[in-house]
């Protein structure tokens, strides 16, 4: 807005939504138009007066409009950073998350208000480290005070390195008597990657890494993998300590690391030697490697089915098979930063690679890391048929309830059953794992229990309860006999070696069977004690807080 004067009377001009004090000027009789007017003494002194109190008047005005000005500057950057936030909210507000789209969406929001996000701009770029600042803020410091993942943010591919053991164990897996599998499932995860594979990379390791030098493209291609990496480092023993080094300790912040493995530790000399030493052995070659990097770095381990055809070497005769014929379990060991992990799930370019449940021959998938990777959606429902007691949602909560008041047990059960909707999808954990109401701690001054947690079904999406269940794939009811005081509750899903480990190992493979594995259990539990050391606590996946009061 301007001010001028149009034949002595102050005159206002709009130019935008937002007053600019600069646009105020004023003009004053100049000394030579003075000179130029012929005056009486006493009319001089009047137009002097009169000018002077024009000048208080004018400068008042201009404070004021000045003032005015400022406010609705401030007004309109107030605005602007509402509607900023209410976009936050859209794109984070239910599942917590920054993916790569919402990144985008963020830029483009942001490019159009420059002018209001100075701050979060440095030399005329945007400053990422800036906004993740301050969106963290804004949901830290929210009622539904909630921790935000950023995943896949730049618009990169991550690099893939894929690691073959070539034991003399594993080579039956390709046999050309056999089924396929094996090579089916590599080939199906590798050809479900994004990305044009050029600076993804193949490694042959067994009593050394190397590096296949036909390519990525030609290794996928091959009929026999086997043959085709015959004479490539020595096959008659494996450096689990090299490869774990390697994978866990090199996979840098845009790769991921894959291995291909039987998971039998084994050495150059472990004829007649006791099967518990090389238990011993192997726990303390993970425990020497899986140090301070496991707090950034999460490993997945994926157990497989495939056919099996041809010598098997048991680990008190490593260099005389005994020949089998059948079904035996293999690995995929996956390696990379806890946010390439997460994006594996959330970031679509990726949602056929991570469907890890559809490979061929899967059977069990476990996840190693210290705390925190996944932030689900959750929130309690109002209405819905299950519930009894009465509460009421604290002030201040919009479509995702944590927390209640006047909490009080049901008068006709004398008991308190509350709903609770999650987001269990997105997760590299076992479906069965998540559903085990075991596995499951709840730290509460009042004791209170998960009695059942299942999908969400059609009857559950009442138009009441729609909002508060948003992305929620399940229901777990929680019962209490009664709230005697305000506390704050706590539910984490531990994250605790799965009943398959133990059932899938063995610790003597003399007469090779189908189902276990030789010393799976010890290497597996020397790489959960590395983790555990490593987390606050019990290691856990995510977990859940809510505030009950009277």
């Amino acid at each position: 807005m301007r001010l001028a004067f149009v034949d002595g009377i102050p005159s206002f001009s709009q130019d935008s939504c937002c007053l600019n004090p600069l646009g105020l000027f004023y003009h004053e009789p100049s000394v030579g138009m003075m000179m130029k007017m012929k005056f009486s003494s006493a009319t001089i002194q009047n137009i002097n007066t009169s000018i002077i109190g024009m000048k208080k008047i004018v400068r008042t005005f201009t404070l004021m409009m000045f003032l005015f000005a400022t406010f609705c500057l401030a007004g309109c950057v107030n605005n602007t950073k509402k509607d900023f936030n209410k976009l936050l909210m859209e794109l984070a507000g239910k599942d917590q998350t920054i993916d790569h789209d919402d990144w985008i969406a963020i830029e483009n929001y942001l490019d159009g208000q420059k002018v209001h996000f100075k701050d979060l701009y440095q030399d005329g770029q945007l400053n990422k480290e800036a906004v993740q600042k301050y969106i963290e803020d804004f949901f830290s410091h929210r009622r539904d005070s909630g921790k935000i993942s950023f995943i896949g943010m730049e618009d990169q591919t991550l690099n893939v390195h894929f690691y073959l053991e070539r034991s003399g164990s594993m080579i039956a897996y390709d046999s050309p008597s056999g089924d396929g599998s094996f090579k089916a499932a590599i080939v199906q995860m590798l050809n479900n990657l994004p990305g044009n594979n050029v600076n993804n990379k193949i490694y042959v390791v067994n009593s050394s890494i190397q590096e296949y030098p036909q390519g990525f493209n030609k290794f996928v291609k091959d009929n026999n993998i086997f043959e085709a990496t015959k004479g490539i480092g020595d096959p008659s023993y494996t450096d689990f300590g090299a490869i774990f080094n390697q994978i866990l300790n090199k996979t840098k912040d845009d790769e991921i690391s894959i291995l291909a493995t039987d998971m039998i530790y084994s050495t150059k000399d472990m004829a007649g030697v006791n099967p518990q030493k090389v238990f011993a052995e192997a726990q303390g070659m993970t425990n020497a490697i899986f140090k301070d990097e496991v707090k950034k770095k999460s490993m997945l381990v994926i157990q497989l089915t495939g056919s099996y055809n041809g010598p098997y070497y048991p680990y008190n005769s490593p260099s005389r098979g005994e020949n089998y014929n059948g079904k035996r379990p293999y690995y995929f060991v996956i390696v990379g930063n806890n946010d390439n992990i997460a994006r594996l799930t959330t970031d679509h370019s990726y949602d056929a690679f991570s469907r890890f449940s559809q490979l061929r021959g899967y059977e069990d998938m476990y996840l190693f890391e210290t705390d925190d990777v996944y932030n689900p959606y959750y929130s309690l429902l109002l209405n819905h048929q299950d519930i009894r007691g009465r509460f009421q949602p604290e002030r201040g909560q919009d479509s995702q309830i944590k927390n209640l008041e006047g909490v009080a047990p049901d008068r006709n059960s004398g008991d308190i059953r509350l709903v609770l909707a999650v987001d269990l999808s997105k997760m590299l954990i076992d479906r069965n794992y998540l559903t085990d109401v075991k596995n499951y701690e709840i730290s509460s001054d009042d004791k209170i229990v998960i009695k059942e947690i299942r999908p969400i079904s059609k009857t559950d999406m009442t138009p009441a309860e729609k909002k508060y269940i948003g992305s929620a794939t399940h229901l777990f009811i929680l019962e209490m006999n009664e709230l005697k005081h305000d506390q704050d509750i706590e539910i984490k899903l531990l994250n605790k070696m799965p009943s398959w480990v133990e059932q899938s190992s063995s610790d003597d493979d003399t007469h090779v069977d189908g189902h276990t594995t030789f010393g799976l259990k010890y290497l597996l539990q020397g790489i959960y004690d590395s983790y555990r050391k490593n987390s606050d606590g019990k290691p856990y996946y995510f977990k859940m807080e809510f505030k009950f009061k009277k």
